[in-house]
């Protein structure tokens, strides 16, 4: 019933208003028991009372659908990065681990994040995330999975992907990521550690998030702004050669 564009909306109008006419014309013949009224009245009254609401009907509808689709979008979209919540990030790693034959799983953090907000304040905190945010959007490709997980926390799901691919994937986020506190601060930085577990389908989200939960705090012990393996997860199964093209999202 919604309209898509104004071809569709035009012939959705004529139709409804090519409907109104023809039951005008059968109350004026159920209700005079002939076709009392000319046939000219009859269409001109009838595209009169009823086009306008039809039209008005259709404006509601694409206004309703509208509103439909913001608040999707904001029921699976984390306000401040713009990127998806932990509910929608779980719900799509779920499903891609029911028919991906592998991937990998990461749980990155903000290094030291506490220090940025106690020592600037919670408004270059947020300038932070949003950078890291876009350094991510910047470095996965169009089919991997991203999200925010709360906090300083980010998820990050690579599709048919292996571990030795996830890291020359990765690589850009072990770097030191700018953000700016404002013009007296306009050349902070901030590192990211990263834990990472190789996936198989079938495989419990849960524990996964738990294996790289590990190795994430394994990475914050060893230094910070480097990524540690879990190992937990591994089948030994053998890593083909070479590494998906890279496609920004």
């Amino acid at each position: 019933m919604v309209p898509r564009g104004w071809r569709d909306t035009a012939a959705k109008i004529a139709g409804f208003s090519a409907v109104i006419v023809l039951l005008n014309f059968a109350f004026s013949r159920i209700y005079f028991g002939e076709f009392a009224l000319p046939p000219g009245y009859v269409v001109f009254n009838a595209l009169c009372v009823g086009t306008p609401f039809v039209i008005l009907f259709f404006l509601l509808v694409r206004k309703q659908a509208r509103l439909q689709i913001e608040l999707s979008l904001k029921s699976r979209t984390d306000s401040m990065t713009n990127l998806p919540n932990r509910r929608w990030f779980m719900s799509q790693v779920r499903s891609a681990l029911q028919h991906d034959a592998r991937g990998v799983l990461i749980i990155l953090d903000a290094d030291h994040f506490k220090r940025v907000n106690d020592t600037y304040g919670h408004q270059i905190g947020d300038q932070c995330l949003i950078s890291i945010a876009y350094r991510l959007r910047r470095s996965l490709r169009t089919d991997d999975v991203v999200g925010r997980l709360g906090g300083e926390e980010f998820g990050v799901y690579l599709r048919d992907t292996t571990i030795r691919q996830a890291q020359a994937i990765l690589a850009p986020m072990l770097q030191p990521i700018p953000f700016s506190g404002g013009p007296d601060l306009e050349h902070l930085t901030v590192s990211v550690s990263l834990g990472a577990v190789q996936t198989h389908q079938f495989d419990d989200l849960d524990t996964l998030m738990r294996f790289a939960d590990d190795a994430l705090y394994a990475a914050k012990r060893n230094g910070r702004a480097r990524i540690e393996v879990s190992t937990a997860n591994d089948d030994r199964r053998p890593e083909p050669p070479g590494i998906r093209t890279r496609q920004a999202i």
